[in-house]
């Protein structure tokens, strides 16, 4: 066990374990513990009636007026969309974007959703729901993420308004907990400051897809709406051609659509780019034709940043897709060939025909693509 006194980066690793599964075992024996997360300390029980009544002994009631007052606080995203009803793909991609992160989401549910959610886990009504609303997030924090996880349950938990173990950091004072009960945690992992020392921030969502950012405190608005871009990169080899093709007309097809609150943001880079050239004068032409002027373009080489910040990146070939995976190795999951099974074809140096051709191929696979990964 790891008290106030100590430090949870000074056990060893089997310590560490230990105090890990510890903390998971006192939560399925329905005890509390108190686990660091991103935004501050906070006293964590099994998602039951027994649990939010021991957690309302413990803390004072969350200034929570119009939303439910206990959140649900779950380990990884794939632990979310069994439990709702969400038809909406802007929701989806919401809640993709916002899981984990320091940001509760309040999410409105029919009520047949919310009857199945109470039995689920095992809560009366009015536990973790409030009307039609159900509060939840995903912490984005190592431990508190592995100890839900390892307990094999949702959690409830409340702040304590300490951001460093034994000194009030940044969030509300009101939420201070002195612990008197026979039932106080004993388990309590100190790791140190909280990276934010506030409390979650806060967005309302709708099945329908609709949106409004509540409380703003550990995160502010920009954060959140940062959150809601989708960052696409085109990848080839000089990004003088293909690639600065595909995000001329990526652009379009997002001045195309229907505003829906999401946004997607393109750009182009490639593997062994020089910096500075312009786009091909076909590649230049080929665009003007379909009214896109993409006349400003200055060519950049692709590097490791490039790729940690962006959501996907669509290369012209395989070849492309492994020299991203090289830049950078943890980029698989979000590397893809535009078109797997036909390689798009260097046009340098051939006729304006096979400019269009090419930006033929591009404008039927990025509109086929941007509807799969951003699920339209």
């Amino acid at each position: 066990m790891t008290g106030t006194d100590g430090h949870f980066a000074t056990l060893s690793p089997e310590e560490r374990e230990r105090t890990l599964n510890l903390a998971a075992q006192h939560l399925r024996d329905g005890k509390s513990v108190i686990l660091p997360t991103e935004s501050v300390y906070g006293v964590f029980v099994h998602a039951n009636d027994h649990g939010a009544e021991l957690l309302a002994s413990l803390t004072k009631p969350a200034t929570f007026v119009h939303t439910p007052q206990f959140t649900l606080h779950l380990a990884d995203l794939d632990w979310i969309f069994p439990l709702f009803e969400i038809e909406s793909a802007v929701t989806r991609r919401l809640i993709h974007k916002l899981a984990p992160s320091p940001v509760r989401m309040v999410l409105r549910q029919p009520e047949h959703v919310l009857l199945q959610i109470r039995e689920k886990l095992g809560v009366s009504a009015g536990v973790v729901d409030l009307r039609d609303m159900v509060a939840f997030r995903v912490p984005d924090h190592p431990i508190a993420r592995s100890v839900i996880r390892q307990s094999g349950h949702p959690t409830l938990a409340r702040g304590v308004g300490v951001s460093i173990w034994g000194g009030l950091g940044g969030a509300d004072l009101a939420n201070t907990t002195v612990f008197e009960d026979a039932d106080a945690p004993e388990v309590i992992i100190n790791e140190g400051p909280a990276l934010y020392g506030k409390s979650s921030s806060t967005i309302n969502l709708w099945p329908d897809g609709r949106f409004r950012i509540g409380k703003v405190a550990a995160v502010d608005e920009a954060f959140i709406m940062d959150k809601l871009k989708t960052r696409v990169v085109f990848v080839c080899t000089g990004n003088t051609c293909r690639s600065p093709m595909a995000e001329g007309l990526a652009r379009a097809w997002e001045r195309r659509r229907t505003p829906n609150g999401l946004t997607i943001e393109v750009s182009s880079a490639g593997v062994a780019a020089g910096e500075g050239s312009p786009a091909s004068d076909q590649t230049l032409q080929a665009l003007r034709e379909r009214e896109i002027d993409l006349s400003t373009h200055q060519s950049r080489l692709l590097t490791p940043e490039m790729v940690d910040r962006a959501d996907i990146i669509l290369t012209m070939t395989p070849s492309h897709a492994q020299a991203v995976m090289q830049i950078a190795p943890d980029s698989a999951h979000k590397v893809f060939p535009i078109d797997p099974l036909n390689p798009i074809a260097d046009p340098i140096g051939q006729p304006i025909e096979v400019y269009r051709e090419v930006a033929d191929q591009l404008e039927t696979l990025i509109d086929a693509r941007f509807k799969e990964f951003i699920d339209e």
